[in-house]
């Protein structure tokens, strides 16, 4: 049976960038993507963790390619923020909570950021 996070957190979502134009950034995302797939495949497969596809283009409030994860259980806290602090390498990754104050506040006020952070086009989650 899960815990619950402090709060009102539902889940978290972990957003890792990198520039288009830079091939090393590109094909680091990528095999850090690969690697996730490969050392939480059991949590994927139980549907525990979401991973979402590889954006060769900004979408939404991110201003830069990315690609993204999402968790609901608290356990996966402890495991996945420290796997992205030691493995994001140079790659901005953005980590946030999903709760009712919505998204504006989730993206920016509780946001944790790993490396440099980016500046979100915040006009879309108004």
């Amino acid at each position: 049976m899960s815990g619950t996070f402090y709060g009102d957190i539902k889940s978290y979502d972990i957003h890792t960038y990198w520039n288009n134009n830079n091939e090393q950034e590109r094909q680091f995302a990528y095999k850090l993507r690969e690697q996730v797939c490969k050392d939480f495949n059991k949590e994927i497969d139980d549907g525990d963790i979401r991973i979402y596809k590889f954006w060769d283009k900004p979408i939404g409030p991110h201003p830069i390619n990315m690609w993204e994860l999402d968790f609901k259980k608290p356990e996966l806290f402890s495991r996945l923020v420290p796997y992205f602090q030691l493995n994001h390498g140079n790659l901005s990754v953005l980590i946030h909570p999903r709760t009712d104050q919505g998204d504006l506040i989730d993206h920016t006020k509780y946001a944790l950021w790993l490396g440099h952070k980016l500046r979100l086009d915040t006009s879309l989650l108004k």
